[in-house]
């Protein structure tokens, strides 16, 4: 066999075959081995290289540590949810005490009066399920004055579906306190009461205008509904009554009527305003001249007992009269007052005169003339404005 023949490959063995050195053929350096030329290495035909074979990889026994990892990993998965689920039960714990102290009976006290403190009336009527009307409303509450200004809650006492809450509030320099009745209105998020404010009596405006009938009413410079009925409720506060007139007869004075507490029981909440109205100059001189017309219209009637007119002269028995005359000899004078429930009184002054004559004839046919005099006439009564003239009004009893 020459020198240049590749040996067999025992079995077992590597591979790969180591390859001689050629002298001749310089191999370059290589990551692989060199493959050998053919002609410098002939080969028999019953000879072949063998193919290289992959080499099963054993399998490595895994450390005892990674398995201690993974129960270590495991423990803490569990740990991290079980706190998941504490927090979240805390979390719900403090959002469900959020949810009860929101509907709880003192917060909505506490909403009630805060909404009057900042102005918003219609939203306390909204605590109490009521709605706007006449004062209680944003305009006419926010127009008025002296409002609460502060107050403090106590704890809610509950009996059965009844919460009563007591607070203490203030207004301008005066404390007072008000008891506050709830009831449960049902739940929200199935488990938590709810409780709706009972609405209260409230205070009033007592309107009472010393004036003509048909004067439109403002209070606070707002025409209000039903400001011409007695009383008006109010939350606490002051309020300007007013009227409007364009008459030079009289005016009007605007009137303060203070509204203290939030109940028609407690002491101020009932607040009366009297609109005073006083003729002016011009009033009083008309005023004189319809009573100097009632006058004249009395000493007109040809009558011993003139209708309305307070004055008479008696007949003798007897005796028929007829042309009869009144002569008012003195004109009294008078007093205008105050308004006096259904005008400005009228008293006299001065007392006047009225002399009376007349044809008579007597039982025997014997005819003459009589007469008779009366010196202290005063004539008294009202004076009011009608369709924009004023009118006077005896008080005199008809004989």
């Amino acid at each position: 066999m020459s020198d240049n023949t590749l040996p067999p490959v025992p079995q077992g063995a590597s591979s790969v075959p180591p390859v001689p050195p050629i002298p001749s053929v310089p191999v370059p350096p290589m990551s692989a081995p060199p493959v050998p030329q053919a002609q410098n290495y002939p080969v028999q035909p019953q000879f072949q290289f063998a193919q290289p074979q992959p080499q099963p990889v054993q399998p490595q026994p895994r450390p005892q540590q990674s398995a201690r990892r993974s129960r270590k990993g495991l423990i803490i998965g569990i740990s991290i949810a079980a706190a998941v689920v504490i927090l979240g039960g805390a979390g719900l714990a403090v959002a469900g005490a959020s949810i009860s102290s929101s509907v709880a009976p003192d917060t909505q006290v506490k909403t009630f009066l805060q909404d009057l403190v900042d102005g918003r009336a219609e939203s306390a009527l909204e605590v109490m399920g009521e709605k706007p009307s006449g004062l209680l409303t944003d305009d006419a509450y926010n127009a008025s004055s002296n409002h609460i200004t502060g107050f403090s809650v106590g704890k809610a006492k509950t009996t059965g579906d009844t919460a009563t809450v007591t607070a203490k509030i203030t207004q301008g320099g005066t404390s007072y306190t008000q008891e506050f009745e709830l009831q449960k209105a049902g739940k929200t998020f199935v488990v938590f009461d709810v409780w709706q404010l009972q609405p209260l009596p409230l205070g009033a405006v007592d309107v009472q205008v010393q004036g003509p009938d048909g004067l439109a009413v403002q209070v606070d410079g707002n025409t209000v509904e039903g400001a011409d009925e007695s009383g008006l409720r109010a939350f606490p506060g002051d309020y300007e009554v007013s009227v409007v007139d364009d008459s030079d007869l009289f005016d009007a004075a605007p009137a303060t009527a203070n509204v203290v507490g939030l109940s028609d029981a407690a002491a101020g909440s009932i607040a009366t305003a009297a609109v005073a109205t006083t003729l002016t100059e011009a009033g009083t001189a008309a005023a004189r001249a319809a009573v100097d017309a009632y006058v004249d219209g009395c000493v007109a009637q040809q009558s011993l007992a003139p209708t309305g007119c307070g004055f008479q002269a008696r007949a003798q028995d007897g005796v028929s009269y007829s042309n009869i005359r009144w002569t008012l000899t003195a004109r009294p004078t008078y007093s205008i007052g105050d308004w006096a429930g259904n005008g400005w009184s009228v008293s006299t002054a001065t007392a006047g005169t009225l002399d009376v004559v007349a044809d008579s004839v007597d039982s025997a046919g014997r005819s003459g003339q009589s007469g008779t005099s009366l010196p202290n006439y005063r004539p008294a009564g009202t004076v009011s404005v009608v369709d924009g003239a004023i009118t006077f009004s005896s008080s005199a009893l008809p004989f």
